[in-house]
């Protein structure tokens, strides 16, 4: 039985030791920017862009948009590659407590998904509304509303650096998950800012890890 378990544990240890470090981050004016659109012009704002964004892995000095409605980011796991490395555990945000999960994307599985926009208190059309379709059936999955008039960096919970949307589960990697931004009110020339969006697989739960265990004892007892 001993034996079994170390097995295992061996075994988990390969699965993490051969687990590249990475995520996919789409931003309006660099990585990915193909994966970007907005229904209306965006202007681009270089001063915000380079002085207040400070979010790991984001390109430094490319500006953010604003001005724009309806911005769009997708993604496609099974075809969109990572393209920004971190190490495991590696911090996106210390007032609001993330850290990178360090696990490859790709597959299905439960995906966290941030956003990043600079320090501002003039946008006029809040909240910004964020809504995430999985699987293109026009189903919202998930949402959530920020109020990006923060002027303060310290109360703002890092205002420049990742926050966390939320999570979503990917049954089909082959699907696109789409994430739009729109306001709660009409907007005017300064609607919403936006400067990039990261998508990453999620640490499992310990539920997981454990259904993880039992599957590598099956197959050890059946070999």
């Amino acid at each position: 039985m001993f034996k079994s378990f170390l097995s295992i544990g061996c075994a988990a240890a390969m699965f993490t030791a051969t687990t590249a470090n990475a995520a996919f981050i789409v931003e309006p004016n660099g990585k990915a920017s193909a994966n970007f659109a907005a229904a209306n012009t965006a202007s681009n704002s270089t001063t915000a862009g380079s002085a207040t964004l400070a979010a790991p892995g984001l390109t430094a000095g490319v500006a953010s948009v604003f001005g724009g409605e309806d911005y769009t980011y997708t993604y496609t796991p099974a075809v969109d590659g990572d393209n920004t490395v971190f190490s495991t555990g590696a911090v996106l945000n210390t007032a609001a407590g993330l850290n990178a999960s360090g696990l490859t994307a790709g597959g299905a599985g439960v995906y966290n998904v941030y956003l990043t926009y600079p320090q501002s208190s003039n946008q006029n059309g809040m909240p910004a509304i964020y809504n995430v379709d999985v699987d293109g059936d026009g189903i919202v999955d998930l949402t959530s509303s920020y109020d990006q008039n923060v002027a303060d960096l310290n109360t703002g919970l890092g205002i420049g650096l990742w926050e966390l949307v939320g999570q979503i589960t990917v049954t089909d990697p082959s699907q696109a998950i789409t994430l739009t931004i729109t306001t709660g009110t009409t907007p005017g020339w300064v609607g919403v800012r936006t400067a990039g969006v990261m998508f990453e697989p999620a640490v499992p739960e310990p539920a997981s890890l454990a259904l993880l265990g039992l599957g590598g004892l099956a197959m050890l007892r059946r070999r």
